[in-house]
């Protein structure tokens, strides 16, 4: 491609047409023709008579300055104008496309498919084989390259995925893919992983190797969790840039059960970091009802979280046999009950007919020893109806006789003494052995730092 200054030219041979441009000036300066002068007797007779309209026996010269101007535009327009042309040197070689296709690549994948489709169109006009490799979804066996047109065949049926390419399946893709050299063209997420070092290493050593990255900041959200009554989130950013704002949305079903927007919080990115954080205080009703977190505007899986029981609050109601001997406080069966739940849970002290109207998610009976019919017929329903129900045993507990019709007592209470010792207790932590055959954890890695200590 011809090139002057910033504009380039497709045709550049038509160009030379323009020397033809004087040649053509003195063609129309010679038409019309210079009249012919004849002398007739006659003529005396128009003597004093005026003509109203007259011609020039010459064409004028900013006419002649237009059709010049407008043949040359027609000229220049069939070269081929391309204002600022992105000038490539032809390519030689098999060409491999790499696409990193892992989730930070969801949010603007149609554009790096059509840069895709650019360099395969390309490839394709200067000859050259091509193959298009996604890191998360590597290919078995030696690298294949193909024409041009059966890879854009192909190119539909890519799609990113949720995760990132690992190191060991990018070891055993590189030692596959031959000794032949080729250039590669790289379209990067934004992300580094070993997985990503070790694959650019290798190719460099068959060729050039060209990234192209977008200049779009990838976000990411870590997992929420409470703390001081309040819900921390923070969010990562891949280039520490200048400063950047991000907004998190909580999502959760309404009242009515639709999924809408229950709250937000800005997180504000410092100039030069990666890293931000931010504090969400929300009711107990909106908290327990909260399903993800996601960032605003960002179309990936990394910027989404999913909340679990962490985040709730639950319920729980303490119900006690009181006496005037347990008025203190120490004595009292519900005290480290309740020392116990309080950062974690909701603590509901009133009667029994009020707690189970309150729908707790746990009602815990500490030593009581009998309730009475109408309690004890509320508190099997609230069970049978999905209710749990935990009971502490205590004196009162071990000195009523045992009831085999009783439904909130099933088993009968052994006597004696606590025993410390037997087939539970050891004085060693001890690793958990391997999964058998019939596990449905069969061939699951047994961590070794699992210890069971009690």
């Amino acid at each position: 491609m011809f090139t002057l200054g910033s504009l380039g030219f497709a045709t550049p041979l038509l160009l030379v047409t323009l020397i033809l441009l004087p040649v053509l000036w003195w063609l129309l300066r010679a038409v019309p023709p210079a009249p012919i002068r004849r002398r007739f007797p006659g003529v005396a007779l128009l003597l004093g008579l005026k003509d109203d309209e007259s011609q020039t026996d010459k064409t004028p010269w900013w006419l002649l300055l237009l059709r010049m101007l407008a043949i040359a535009a027609f000229i220049i327009g069939f070269a081929g104008p391309v204002l600022n042309p992105d000038a490539r040197e032809r390519g030689t070689g098999p060409l491999l496309v790499v696409m990193d296709a892992s989730w930070a690549s969801a949010r603007d994948w149609p554009s790096r498919v059509t840069r895709v489709e650019s360099l395969l169109r390309e490839a394709g006009r200067d000859g050259r084989a091509v193959a298009v490799v996604p890191m998360t979804d590597l290919p078995a066996g030696e690298l294949t390259f193909q024409t041009a047109d059966t890879a854009l065949r192909n190119l539909p049926g890519l799609s990113p995925q949720a995760w990132a390419a690992d190191a060991e399946s990018a070891s055993g893709w590189i030692a596959e893919i031959g000794d032949a050299s080729f250039e590669t063209v790289w379209i990067s997420d934004g992300l580094t992983s070993e997985a990503k070092m070790l694959a650019a290493e290798a190719l460099a050593t068959r060729g050039a190797v060209k990234v192209i990255e977008s200049d779009r900041a990838t976000f990411g959200l870590l997992p929420s969790r409470f703390e001081d009554g309040a819900i921390v989130l923070n969010a990562l950013r891949a280039i520490g840039a200048g400063e950047r704002q991000v907004t998190v949305s909580a999502i959760g079903p309404d009242p009515n059960g639709l999924e809408q927007e229950l709250a937000r919080v800005e997180l504000e990115f410092a100039a030069g970091e990666t890293a931000a954080e931010a504090r969400l205080s929300l009711p107990t009703e909106l908290r327990n009802r909260l399903r993800r977190f996601e960032i605003s505007g960002q179309r990936s899986a990394g910027a989404v979280t999913l909340t679990d029981d962490a985040l709730k609050r639950r319920e729980v109601g303490l119900l006690s046999a009181r006496t005037e001997q347990e008025e203190q406080e120490l004595l009292s069966p519900l005290h480290y009950l309740r020392r116990a739940l309080i950062p974690s849970a909701d603590i509901i002290d009133t009667g029994l007919e009020e707690m189970l109207l309150a729908s707790p998610d746990v009602v815990i009976l500490a030593d009581v020893a009998t309730l009475s019919e109408l309690e004890t017929a509320q508190l099997t329903a609230w069970v049978e109806d999905g209710g749990m129900l935990v009971r502490f045993a205590g004196p009162r507990t071990a000195g009523v006789e045992f009831a085999p019709d009783d439904p909130l007592m099933p088993v009968r209470l052994r006597v004696g003494g606590r025993s410390i010792g037997g087939a539970m207790s050891w004085g060693e932590p001890k690793a958990l052995r391997p999964f058998t055959r019939e596990s449905p954890f069969f061939g699951l890695p047994v961590p070794d730092d699992v210890e069971v200590t009690s």
